[in-house]
């Protein structure tokens, strides 16, 4: 474990900054280092909203690490904005407690997961009357789906009127821009349980489970699986816990290149936690949830989202400059990376982001970083050997 509080004193002193008084504050001793060990550790799943649960997206923050950082490092009414969205995690946490939030992802998946968080419909009544609505378009569109046009890989995951009617469902969901409905079909496409739409099959990641389930022996796995009512029931699991929310608070999710991307407006905090040299392949781990989004080609998605180190250092360097335009005076850069090592910098990845940030650019200094380790209930992969550890750094534009 490192915690670094050393500057913190010298940033309450100065009263230029006097906007982050009451934050730094909360940094006092180490109450705010044992507050991210406690939402490091066990599981959210029955506290968190089950918003958070509408569909899995591996490698994403934790919901109560996301809601540390932002009731620490922000105040109500401010902008947070998440570059790197992924399943909306921070986007959603920030909205919960009271912030504008301006979210941005390249992955059509995430968008689709971070914009079903942002504008989710709260009425489960109003939402099975949509689905009742949907379900009459695509029982007309159905029929008229032709399975020789979907690529074997995919027909090899469901039953061949189950995938017609999963196709008319997209189709009509995605011609009326409905992310929320859209994000309960995507988290219920594939998995073994009754409850979803595939052949026996891993939930976050699409890879048949045929060996261990097969077909003589689990026959009602491979049986025909309407659509309608495994959704109506996601819904509802969906929309079991959700917080208060203000519905006047400004909400956007793009799907931009955050290297080039300027918000509309200026942000006070940007916390995010970025795509980092290939330890995660995002385009090839929801290659069967891309596909019904109309994105066929996930290999070279993948070259964007899943970058090698070199690109990854590229663009992170042009984010980081770009960035110190669109943050407010004295605003902070909130960055939650892994402990890869860069060999171009030849030191783990944390520290030289740190030092592109503080000694190449020259616009950011350093307020505030903290490590710890990464413990394997937070692992989609249980015993991946991946990174270990995790570090919080928090960069103050000078």
């Amino acid at each position: 474990m490192r915690l670094d509080v050393r500057s913190i004193t010298d940033d309450c002193i100065n009263s230029v900054f006097s906007r982050y008084n009451e934050m730094f504050t909360k940094l006092a001793g180490d109450d705010l280092g044992k507050s991210i060990v406690d939402n490091w550790k066990g599981s959210a799943l029955r506290e968190e909203s089950t918003l958070h649960q509408i569909g899995p997206y591996i490698g994403k923050m934790k919901s109560s690490m996301a809601m540390t950082l932002v009731s620490t490092f922000t105040l109500e009414g401010e902008t947070v904005y998440d570059p790197f969205c992924g399943s909306g995690t921070v986007a959603f946490e920030a909205w919960a407690t009271g912030r504008n939030v301006i979210a941005n992802d390249l992955s059509p998946y995430a968008v689709v997961l971070t914009r079903a968080k942002l504008f989710p419909w709260v009425s489960e009544e109003e939402t099975i009357a949509e689905i009742n609505i949907v379900d009459r378009q695509v029982r007309n569109l159905a029929p008229r789906v032709d399975l020789r046009t979907i690529p074997k890989w995919v027909r090899a995951f469901f039953h061949p009127e189950t995938l017609r009617e999963t196709v008319a469902w997209f189709q009509v969901l995605r011609s009326r821009r409905s992310y929320f409905l859209l994000s309960c079909l995507l988290g219920i496409l594939h998995h073994q349980r009754p409850g979803f739409l595939s052949y026996p099959s891993s939930h976050t990641v699409p890879y048949l489970r045929q060996k261990k389930f097969p077909r003589d022996m689990y026959p009602e796995l491979y049986q025909y699986r309407p659509v309608q009512e495994r959704l109506k029931k996601k819904v509802i699991r969906a929309l079991k816990r959700i917080p208060p929310l203000d519905f006047r608070l400004i909400r956007n999710c793009h799907m931009r290149n955050a290297a080039k991307f300027v918000p509309e407006q200026r942000v006070n905090v940007i916390i995010t936690s970025p795509p980092y040299m290939r330890q995660l392949d995002y385009g090839r781990d929801n290659r069967l949830r891309l596909w019904f989004l109309g994105i066929p080609d996930w290999k070279s998605l993948d070259q964007t989202i899943s970058p090698s180190e070199s690109e990854f250092l590229r663009v992170f360097k042009s984010c980081l400059k770009l960035w110190h335009d669109v943050l407010t005076s004295g605003g902070l850069c909130i960055l939650v990376l892994g402990d890869t090592y860069s060999r171009l910098y030849d030191m783990a990845l944390p520290d030289a982001i740190a030092k592109i940030a503080i000694k190449e650019i020259k616009g950011y200094s350093m307020s505030w970083s903290y490590t710890e380790s990464i413990p394997n209930i937070r692992r989609v992969r249980r015993g991946y050997s991946g990174s270990q550890t995790e570090t919080i750094l928090v960069l103050r534009k000078n």
